[in-house]
């Protein structure tokens, strides 16, 4: 990107709006909150627990500019996974928010190697 300085903003901002989405939503899964919706999509109750613990450890990453690229890479074949679940299960509505956590995370991943 030929403005590093609005580069850097954006991806500090993207890094941002996906460090509070994991920090909130891994925090729920650690949390015990969606062991019935895992149970529904075919999961088991660990696999929750699991994908909260590493999501929450993503959304710490994506605070700091040096653990950045790796928490989108760990992050992007997490929501391609929810993306690939919430289409199998009819909840494409839904399956936004993944998606537009998918391109965020790839856009920083891109952006901060």
């Amino acid at each position: 990107m030929a403005d590093n300085g609005n580069a850097g903003k954006a991806v500090k901002v993207a890094s941002i709006l996906l460090a509070l989405l994991f920090l909130l939503n891994g925090g729920m899964k650690v949390a015990g909150m969606m062991v019935d919706q895992f149970s529904v999509w075919g999961y088991p109750a660990w696999f929750q627990y699991l994908i909260g613990v590493v999501e929450v450890l993503a959304g710490v990453g994506f605070l700091r500019r040096p653990t950045r690229f790796l928490a989108a890479v760990v992050v992007i074949p997490i929501m391609a996974g929810a993306i690939y679940t919430l289409v199998r299960a009819g909840a494409a509505g839904p399956a936004a928010v993944p998606a537009v956590a998918l391109i965020l995370a790839l856009f920083v991943a891109k952006s901060s190697r």
